[in-house]
């Protein structure tokens, strides 16, 4: 009940206020702004566009992530209109993360919510391959929820913690309209259901990708404002220790 009171007064504050609001909840050991690791130049933020409901099983036909390296962001996509292109996909993206985390030994994955740790699960027990990899980065403590995070640390004058909701706190701006958006991913999704991808048309397959590179960014977004939160935190003379690093080994 308390919880519930909370939560209500924090959203009442933004609404009569007109302005978002948010405060910090009570800090819990390993919980919240604690689950924050040091950034590095390395890190990748992540996102999967996919089809729980396809025929037979699900189908993650889209593999979104941004990097940095320390500069401006660059988004990759990598589609996958079927099983075959859905596993290529995947070892591509584990690949690619493993022989970054040789290069960046500090790096860590981020997304929102759980969706993409349980669909990596998913298809490395389907497709059976890159079953080790990716069982070191779960030991290693390498994906970072950043969900967990806001739900943990914050107080936000939202309705619903989705990241569309957050993004008001750190202003930003999509490129790609959302409701166009969602017309094309149910689109998508019909031709999946169908299998009638062969028809998918290149307009639907750019606002696609710009709604999951806009995701993409957004996390990153997300991470920096909540790392400025942390800042903040420490300011007013409270410790917020890092997650111990782990070699997943």
């Amino acid at each position: 009940f308390a919880q519930l009171q909370r939560q209500a007064q924090i959203q009442l504050e933004g609404r009569t206020s007109g302005s978002p609001k948010y405060a910090f909840r009570e800090v819990e050991e390993r919980r919240g702004l604690q689950r924050l690791p040091l950034p590095s130049h390395g890190d990748v933020f992540f996102d999967i566009e996919g089809y729980p409901r396809a025929i037979g099983e699900s189908l993650e036909y889209l593999l979104g992530y941004v990097t940095c390296d320390g500069g401006t962001p660059k988004y990759h996509g990598d589609w996958a209109l079927n099983k075959r292109e859905e596993r290529r996909a995947f070892e591509a993206f584990m690949d690619f993360v493993m022989e970054r985390w040789q290069r960046y030994p500090d790096l860590h994955i981020y997304h929102f919510a759980p969706y993409e740790p349980a669909a990596l699960k998913r298809l490395a027990t389907r497709h059976a391959t890159r079953e080790y990899e990716l069982d070191q980065l779960l030991r290693g403590g390498r994906l970072v929820d950043l969900y967990g995070v806001v739900r943990q640390g914050i107080w936000a004058s939202v309705e619903s913690y989705s990241i569309k909701e957050l993004e008001r706190f750190y202003g930003f701006e999509r490129k790609q309209e959302l409701r166009e958006a969602s017309k094309h991913l149910r689109g998508v999704e019909r031709l999946i259901e169908l299998d009638l991808t062969g028809q998918l048309a290149s307009q639907s397959r750019e606002i696609v990708e710009r709604y999951n590179k806009d995701d993409c960014l957004s996390t990153l977004a997300l991470r920096d404002w909540l790392e400025n939160l942390r800042t903040e935190v420490e300011a007013d003379g409270q410790a917020l220790p890092r997650p111990n690093p782990e070699s997943g080994d």
